[in-house]
């Protein structure tokens, strides 16, 4: 069977390595055509690229700084001129310089800010343009359960991530009835990067404090992604959808 997302054009921001990676290479694996955005990590962005292709995919990489207008710009453009208008969007890259609050640096604040609440805002636009003209398209906003659930020396992330499940919802009134956004506000999942920043210890009171007694996976959050994209989702929309095993259920 045909899958739904053959041959669609799926942009991924920070998609060289960790959940972005899985995203891209699930979705090249459904028959999509992927762009793999990256900002640094190009040896990184051409394996995703290699694994989507040698699974029989089509994919290319992109590297840009989705904070700058004129970067996110030319990627599109490349998105556009290889694959056609963009089908779906996955604002996944994300950035943290934890600190306490009264010694955080503006540079400090306005990273953190400029990749994980202006770098939706910019593609956004940019991909939402073509998916307004083409009358059709999904965005999926990555944001994290700190924010709505205030987390200690992380006042910059914690807002950014606030802010990015409003943008869902304002984009959502503006881009309906054509395109649908969505938002995935995940907890702890198992990665290098959260073992490098918890103690074993830490992360066995986390897993204590979680019904399903342990932390998510990659592929559990590219699946909810892909839920969101796929057309069983088509009368959802401005939603933002905790991914935590029921950590901070309310």
């Amino acid at each position: 069977m045909v899958s739904e997302f053959a041959n669609k054009c799926v942009v991924v921001t920070g998609a060289s390595r960790g959940i972005g990676r899985q995203i891209a290479t699930d979705f090249g694996a459904a028959g999509a055509c992927v762009v793999v955005n990256f900002a640094q990590a190009a040896g990184e962005a051409d394996k995703a690229v290699n694994e989507i292709i040698d699974a029989g995919g089509n994919a290319v990489a992109c590297q840009a700084d989705i904070a700058d207008a004129q970067a996110v710009a030319r990627m599109f453009e490349l998105a556009h001129d290889t694959y056609g208008p963009v089908d779906i969007l996955v604002n996944n890259a994300g950035a943290n310089r934890d600190g306490a609050f009264l010694d955080l640096t503006e540079e400090d604040w306005d990273r953190v800010n400029d990749v994980n609440l202006k770098g939706p805002f910019l593609c956004s636009q940019a991909g939402g343009r073509q998916m307004m003209a083409a009358k059709r398209g999904h965005i999926i906003n990555i944001s994290a359960v700190t924010a709505v659930d205030a987390r200690m020396n992380a006042a910059n992330y914690c807002s950014s991530k606030a802010g990015l499940n409003m943008l869902t919802k304002c984009m959502a009134l503006e881009l309906a009835p054509h395109v649908n956004v969505n938002c995935l506000a995940l907890g702890f999942i198992e990665s290098p990067l959260v073992r490098e920043i918890y103690s074993d210890e830490q992360l066995a009171g986390i897993v204590g404090e979680t019904p399903l007694a342990r932390m998510g996976s990659y592929g559990e959050i590219s699946g909810a992604v892909q839920y969101f994209a796929s057309e069983a989702a088509s009368f959802i929309t401005g939603q933002t959808l905790i991914v935590d095993g029921g950590r901070i259920m309310r």
